[in-house]
């Protein structure tokens, strides 16, 4: 695997950002591929990263396989992929100069509100968690509303309305509405895999116990009566991960999102996320994000005030 990654999600509502030739954000893109280490700060989407937001990737074109927690999909036009809060995923884009897609971020507490007006829209998250995938194949009818609904959304921030106003939010609940409707979604005829309930018992304890410094593969293993060597093996093939390694991406990006909130000195955060030492984060983070912990803080910072002028395009 490459190196992690995290994009910062902008502390609003929402956020919806295209990516196509059509857009500023490609030829931003175009723009800095000469310098990698700019590139790689700018569109990190192409590698392993994480967000503290629900992720909706509405997908248009191009050839794309999206790995996600563990499993890859092949993306067609008309499929969705639903990614939770801080869940490791990437996309493998064979072509930037084909591949188009549509990304809405919708914050935890906007998604409340939206569930807790809405209980079939719950029944249908809780529905669709329980199928195991995070990738959704819409009807063409079905798909084609929400691009409309997403266009036109778009079109009224582009013409200066408030993200937080309720029109604005209320064209979002339409679109998740028909997202996550059963009857807006072809089954999927290609995947045959059986879901792991045992490894998904194995990624739910990880995430309770992240910031536990103890958290390590002997004691997983133990908890789980598995051999510590069975266990490796086990969860490196489930995940395409090792433990260690994905233990590692979901402690260093619960860091960022720390550092982003900028309330707890860095060396607490450290110690708050797991790490056993200041030492050993510092060395980590820096091996990821090709950047220290206080660098990036400034980045964010800068990055932070440049995606809010140039984010909705």
């Amino acid at each position: 695997m490459k190196q992690a990654a995290l994009i910062p999600v902008i502390n609003k509502g929402f956020e919806i950002n295209y990516f196509s030739k059509k857009n500023q954000f490609y030829d931003r893109l175009k723009k800095y591929n000469e310098s990698p280490e700019i590139f790689s700060q700018l569109e990190p989407l192409f590698r392993l990263h994480r967000h503290d937001a629900l992720e909706i990737l509405v997908f248009l074109n191009g050839e794309c396989e999206f790995f996600c927690e563990g499993k890859t999909y092949s993306l067609k036009r008309g499929d969705v992929v639903v990614i939770p809060p801080y869940a490791v995923h990437k996309a493998i884009v064979k072509s930037p100069d084909s591949y188009e897609r549509i990304i809405v971020s919708v914050n935890e507490h906007l998604m409340d509100d939206f569930i807790s007006s809405s209980p079939s829209m719950k029944e249908n998250i809780v529905y669709q968690k329980t199928r195991g995938s995070y990738l959704l194949h819409l009807h063409s009818k079905n798909f084609q509303d929400i691009i409309s609904l997403l266009q036109e959304l778009n079109d009224r921030i582009k013409n200066g309305e408030d993200t937080f106003s309720f029109s604005l939010h209320y064209l979002l609940f339409q679109v998740l509405q028909v997202i996550f409707d059963p009857a807006s979604n072809r089954p999927d005829l290609s995947n045959k895999d059986e879901l792991d309930q045992r490894f998904v018992s194995i990624l739910e304890y990880i995430e309770s116990h992240l910031t536990e410094p103890d958290l390590s593969l002997e004691n997983v293993s133990k908890h789980f009566h598995l051999n510590k060597y069975y266990f490796s093996h086990y969860f490196k093939k489930n995940m395409n991960l090792p433990f260690y390694r994905y233990v590692s991406l979901k402690r260093l990006s619960f860091a960022v999102t720390m550092i982003k909130q900028n309330q707890l000195s860095i060396e607490k955060i450290a110690l708050n996320c797991g790490f056993p030492d200041y030492s050993s984060f510092y060395r980590l983070f820096k091996k990821e994000y090709n950047l220290s912990p206080k660098r990036f803080q400034k980045e964010y910072k800068n990055l932070y005030y440049d995606r809010s002028s140039t984010a909705l395009i």
